[in-house]
């Protein structure tokens, strides 16, 4: 009995198939490895504080941590001569206005009133190695639902400082107000007269 031939072209398409598997096979395998590893440090930093949105952001991790914009009060804590800037997290100072002098975070002063416009001397020592202020909050709070809404909660937050001694804390969402069923991340910051900030959170928990 002979055995039919097999076309080449059939023959040539077996060999293309076997080469298109045999490279799917190679870089098929690594692909998923690359995007795992591509997608590791997002997932550990999804694990961090996996129960409350870090410092400087409210809200929760189930819905969402959202920024806190420091810059809405007191300027951030910056001179009020400098603009401040929102970040991630936290705040920064800008620079003095034109025809000032000094620095953002602690004073800007007219250059006229300085000898030969340098206003250094003007600022206090140790600005740049200065600690910023300690926060501390009254503590997380639990308090049960009273309405579809939630419910109303209320806490304390208070700053103390080597130099400046105490110092008003804000936070936000504000004590009061009203919070929704399951937990919600408070920050609270302050700033010292050195314009350094610190942000400290309590976790309200409102039950069902």
């Amino acid at each position: 009995m002979s055995v039919a031939r097999v076309p080449r072209w059939i023959a040539q398409s077996f060999v293309g198939i076997g080469l298109v598997v045999s490279l799917g096979a190679v870089f098929g395998a690594s692909a998923p490895d690359t995007q795992a590893a591509a997608q590791a440090p997002a997932a550990a930093a999804a694990a961090v504080n996996k129960d409350e949105c870090p410092a400087g952001f409210s809200g929760s991790p189930e819905k969402g941590c959202a920024d806190v914009n420091e810059c809405k009060v007191s300027n951030g804590g910056c001179s009020r001569l400098a603009m401040c800037v929102n970040t991630e997290g936290s705040r920064t100072c800008g620079l003095c206005p034109e025809g000032f002098a000094g620095n953002g975070y602690v004073g800007c002063f007219d250059a006229n009133e300085c000898p030969n416009g340098d206003c250094t001397s003007r600022l206090p020592v140790g600005v740049e190695d200065a600690l910023p202020p300690v926060v501390t909050t009254s503590g997380n709070v639990t308090v049960a639902a009273t309405s579809p809404a939630g419910a109303v909660a209320k806490f304390t937050a208070a700053g103390r400082d080597k130099i400046d001694g105490d110092l008003p804390a804000f936070c936000t969402p504000a004590s009061g107000g009203t919070f929704p069923v399951g937990k919600t991340t408070v920050s609270c910051w302050s700033s010292n007269s050195l314009g350094k900030i610190k942000s400290a959170t309590l976790t309200v928990t409102v039950t069902k």
